[in-house]
């Protein structure tokens, strides 16, 4: 039985992920400076945050709130503007919108970006709820953001279905005894 539906954003929904890879490249290229090719694997792992610090500090850059607000605007940029869905998830989210099961974002991407998302998109109007990671204080990788969700909708974890491309947050949404939808948008 499926009683909540748990969509991810980027990489699932928005076809995001190449635009998050070269986004750092990108803004270093408009300050003058040339990247090296391997950048998007360097901050793969890290956090934006440490990301963030990695590009102040590896290329003399000024002062990590005026990169990290550099970052950020031109990623809401992407968000508000050239963003596009993946093919066939309109009809997907129309598909699923019909049984009336509750559908719900969790996202590890600041809400501002999403919701600017899914407004252009159209899509935000079938969503009842919008869980960021870093408001929860849980990142999605661990097993646990999935339970508090789930508590938060009142619905067992063994009911609800991800939505889900990364392989870190499959892994820890079935380790938290939910039913996994996965996606190999890039691979």
């Amino acid at each position: 039985m499926t009683a909540l539906h748990i969509f991810d954003c980027d990489g699932t929904l928005l076809d995001s992920m190449r635009m998050w890879d070269n986004i750092s490249s990108d803004y270093l290229r408009s300050l003058g400076i040339q990247p090296p090719a391997d950048l998007a694997e360097i901050l793969d792992p890290l956090t934006f945050p440490e990301s963030v610090r990695y590009l102040v500090n590896h290329f003399d850059l000024d002062d990590y709130e005026i990169t990290s607000r550099g970052l950020m605007d031109r990623v809401l940029w992407h968000y508000e503007n050239d963003l596009e869905l993946f093919p066939g998830i309109q009809e997907e989210l129309e598909t699923v919108s019909r049984t009336g099961e509750p559908m719900i974002i969790l996202t590890n991407s600041p809400r501002e970006f999403v919701e600017a998302g899914l407004r252009r998109t159209g899509i935000r109007h079938y969503f009842s709820r919008l869980f960021v990671s870093q408001e929860l204080g849980i990142s999605k990788d661990d097993p646990e953001i999935f339970r508090v969700v789930c508590r938060e909708m009142s619905v067992p974890p063994e009911d609800a279905l991800v939505y889900e491309d990364s392989a870190f947050a499959i892994q820890a949404a079935r380790e938290a005894g939910c039913r996994v939808k996965e996606y190999d948008r890039y691979r």
